[in-house]
């Protein structure tokens, strides 16, 4: 690798678990060179020299990152379930954790399916599902930069989705749904603070879950469980420890067959219940 690349890998290698990589996707975007082709020229040090130009873009991307910005804010994008998702500064990044919510979800759902996503940020969630299978999908968000970028992402991964902008907590929403489901603000108050540098980069209104983590279960079951069908599925996100509260709540409301699916670190990160069409006895 030449000493350009050489100087800018040792430094992200100070702040970055896979500083390859990164420096790869970094390059990609400022100097043209598609991040595989980055990554095996840099095996054979074949790595052609950037112009001045480029070496002054990736310097300062490089800057940035090291200064804990995260990687996907300064490339704009996020991969997400096979697809890429723009992202900003404003929005809370996808992440891989959350594709579990997707398998979940895929193996309830049926074709012609309507579906309610419920802080929906990028909207990975929803779209994904709309992309995958030939369901019926709206999306709520609240904010308006975020909705902006919420609009972005239908126009290209699934234009038949109905955006609604509403505050969840607040709002009137209609309609009837197979599915609803929501990676909600889950991060306790108390614990924002000792987040990683480049997650507190991220908006505190799609982390601070209240006092305890639980508040927007609480809301959202209480004010959303009435417009889940027969048979319908009601699906969370959650965080380390949260998952067997949630379920209490999604019994308390009436609902039943509850369902916990852990992560590949294995912590339970879904945590859902079915409307049963039986009388419930919880």
């Amino acid at each position: 690798m030449n000493h350009c690349y050489d100087a800018l890998l040792k430094r992200l290698s100070q702040t970055s678990s896979d500083p390859r990589r990164e420096l790869a996707l970094m390059a990609e975007y400022a100097v043209g060179i598609p991040a595989d082709r980055f990554l095996l020229l840099q095996l054979t040090d074949a790595l052609p020299l950037p112009s001045v130009e480029q070496e002054r873009a990736l310097c300062a991307l490089v800057d940035r990152r090291v200064g804990g910005e995260p990687l996907q804010y300064l490339l704009g994008a996020a991969d997400f379930y096979g697809r890429s998702f723009v992202v900003r500064p404003g929005v809370l990044i996808p992440r891989f954790d959350t594709e579990i919510l997707i398998d979940t979800a895929l193996h309830y759902l049926k074709q012609g399916d309507e579906i309610l996503d419920l802080c929906a940020g990028t909207g990975c969630i929803g779209l994904t599902l709309g992309a995958e299978r030939q369901v019926f999908v709206t999306e709520v968000e609240k904010f308006d930069d975020v909705f902006s970028l919420l609009r972005e992402n239908a126009a290209r991964i699934c234009p038949s989705a109905r955006l609604l902008q509403a505050d969840v907590l607040t709002d009137h929403i209609d309609g009837t749904y197979d599915m609803i489901l929501s990676n909600p603000p889950y991060i306790p108050s108390g614990e924002i603070s000792s987040l990683g540098a480049d997650v507190r980069q991220e908006p505190i209104t799609a982390l601070d879950g209240g006092e305890d983590g639980l508040l927007f279960y609480r809301i959202l079951i209480q004010r959303f469980v009435r417009l889940l069908k027969e048979d319908g599925v009601m699906l969370f996100e959650c965080g380390i420890g949260q998952a067997h509260s949630i379920e209490q709540m999604l019994l308390s409301a009436g609902l039943t067959n509850p369902v916990r699916v852990r992560d590949y670190g294995g912590v339970e990160r879904v945590v859902g219940a079915r409307k049963s069409r039986e009388v419930s006895h919880v």
